[in-house]
């Protein structure tokens, strides 16, 4: 998508300021297929949106057009969407944490298209929702800062006091065990890389096949 194509109205924001501990390393670092979670997500964000930027410490991860904002809370997923909302310049965000390696564009892309009279879009799977690859509208900004004060941190606490968008995934084509996987241990990292390897290898064969 050229210049000319991205979206304007929506800041794309990439969560990386987490301590990883169940990792034991950065998740931003990972890689599959040679490629970093980090590098692969900024490659989406990029695509669609005409900025992006990053919601934790990161100058490691900066780009001249991609700068990176200190979390105002530090400690937890909720201070940094609250981040990436506050330092936006634009009243939308589309907010994706870097743990997620297989992203899928077509679903973000369906999220912002359905946002219009909502403050929030987020997924709603079997295994719940997926706060942290979901639109956010700046009009969270005052439900949010109450949670901080008040020192609570779980993100969909404050949704009840805005209007809320949930995406049912089971009603919709796309794999979302698939596109909504994220990674915490190292254990759940090798799992993944062994079938992503088996995923590439079948699509191959069935190309040869054709």
């Amino acid at each position: 998508m050229d210049s000319a194509h991205k979206m304007e109205h929506i800041t794309g924001v990439i969560l990386a300021g987490g301590k990883s501990r169940r990792m034991g390393r950065d998740k931003a670092g990972l890689k599959i297929g040679g490629v970093t979670f980090f590098d692969n997500l900024l490659g989406i964000m990029r695509r669609l949106f005409a900025r992006v930027i990053i919601a934790g410490d990161r100058p490691d991860l900066e780009r001249p057009d991609v700068p990176s904002y200190p979390d105002r809370h530090p400690g937890s997923a909720l201070g940094g969407v609250y981040t990436g909302l506050l330092m936006a310049r634009n009243e939308m965000i589309f907010v994706s944490s870097c743990d997620i390696p297989f992203p899928d564009e077509d679903l973000v892309r369906y999220m912002i298209s359905v946002s219009r009279g909502f403050d929030i879009v987020v997924p709603q799977t079997a295994n719940g929702l997926e706060p942290l690859f979901a639109c956010y509208n700046k009009n969270c900004l005052t439900a949010m800062q109450r949670m901080l004060d008040r020192g609570e941190y779980r993100i969909y606490d404050f949704y009840p006091d805005v209007r809320v968008n949930y995406i049912d995934m089971e009603e919709h084509r796309w794999d979302w065990k698939r596109a909504l996987l994220n990674v915490n241990t190292p254990e759940e990292f090798d799992r993944i890389k062994g079938n992503e390897r088996a995923h590439i290898l079948h699509h191959h064969i069935q190309a040869v096949r054709q």
